[in-house]
């Protein structure tokens, strides 16, 4: 029988197609890069550490709302 083991969950930030975490055990920064807009926007993925190669989880916190660049229209006149 295979024993199950927890995996360390991290917290990751999304960077275009990267997902950006640091390892809870050795604190080396690690990128995953994503091939697909589908994986990209998974809420968590297993991934192990470049350095110490350590498992854990990644977590990736929900899409931020859209950003609109054009700013609100303060006392402008509707037209007419």
């Amino acid at each position: 029988m295979t024993k199950n083991f927890l995996k360390p969950e991290v917290t990751g930030t999304r960077t275009g197609y990267v997902i950006r975490f640091t390892c809870p055990i050795c604190s080396a920064e690690n990128v995953i890069v994503n091939k697909t807009p589908r994986d990209h926007f998974k809420e968590a993925r297993d991934a192990s550490c470049t350095k110490c190669r350590k498992r854990s989880s990644v977590v990736t916190p929900d899409r931020q709302p859209a950003y609109s660049r054009v700013p609100p229209c303060v006392g402008c006149q509707p037209v007419k």
